[in-house]
C-alpha cells in the first residue's frame, strides 16, 4: 500500500500544468473611409474645384514635394465644366499648396490657378 501511495503522490505532482492556447487577436474586419484631397484654386478669372488624383511625391520629414493630376470642375465667365489639371504639390501634414494648370482656353491664353487643399485620412 505504501508504495501505491508514493506512486499516486509522484505522479500527482509530477504533471506539467496545461498551456492555454493564445486567445485570437481582435482584427478589424472593415475598415472605411475617404482617402483623398479637396482644394479650391482661382486666378486667371477662373474658380477650380479640385480633388485629388494620381500623384508622385517626395517626402522630406514632414513635408512632401511632388506633381500629381486632378481632376476639376472650373467655372470661367459663368459656365462650368470639368477639365484635368496637373499640378506642383507641396504638402504638409494634411494641408496642401497647389498650382493647377489646365491648359489653354478658346483664346490660347493659359489657365493656371493658385490654391490649398486639405487631405482625408
Amino acid at each position: 500500500m505504501l508504495l501505491f501511495v508514493v506512486l499516486f503522490s509522484t505522479a500527482a505532482f509530477s504533471q506539467t500544468p496545461t498551456e492555454t492556447a493564445p486567445k485570437p487577436q481582435d482584427k478589424k474586419q472593415i475598415d472605411f473611409g475617404i482617402d483623398g484631397m479637396i482644394g479650391v484654386s482661382y486666378g486667371s478669372k477662373t474658380l477650380g474645384i479640385n480633388v485629388g488624383g494620381p500623384s508622385l511625391k517626395l517626402k522630406i520629414n514632414s513635408f512632401k514635394i511632388g506633381v500629381g493630376a486632378f481632376p476639376s470642375l472650373i467655372v470661367v465667365d459663368e459656365k462650368a465644366f470639368p477639365k484635368l489639371a496637373v499640378s506642383p504639390i507641396v504638402e504638409y501634414k494634411k494641408f496642401m499648396l497647389i498650382t493647377p494648370y489646365y491648359g489653354y482656353d478658346a483664346k490660347d491664353k493659359m489657365i493656371w490657378t493658385f490654391g490649398i487643399g486639405y487631405k482625408f485620412r
